[in-house]
């Protein structure tokens, strides 16, 4: 069993939550989902906070600074943000 983690597992840690979530997301503008189901804003709201929360607690464990986690949580809702708007520009285009 590992006793400490490092600022590279942290890292990576958080990484893979960001792209599980940016998964999901793509998968769902892929189905077209995005604009038709009201109720996936509030799970892709609910899975950034999760991130949040877990940027927090990496910050709080003095493994990334607060600007680094501020920044991690900021271009993941950039991210899926455009993903959004990119599927909302399909769904209007094939009406």
């Amino acid at each position: 069993m590992k006793q400490a983690v490092t600022k590279n597992d942290a890292i990576s840690a958080l990484i893979d939550s960001a792209a599980g979530i940016r998964r999901l997301i793509g998968n769902q503008k892929a189905a077209l989902c995005l604009t038709e189901c009201p109720a996936f804003d509030d799970v892709a709201d609910t899975r950034i906070y999760g991130f949040s929360c877990q940027v927090r607690f990496v910050v709080a464990c003095g493994l990334l600074s607060q600007r680094e986690g501020d920044q991690m949580v900021t271009d993941l809702e950039n991210d899926l943000a455009a993903i959004k708007q990119e599927a909302s520009k399909r769904a209007a285009q094939s009406k």
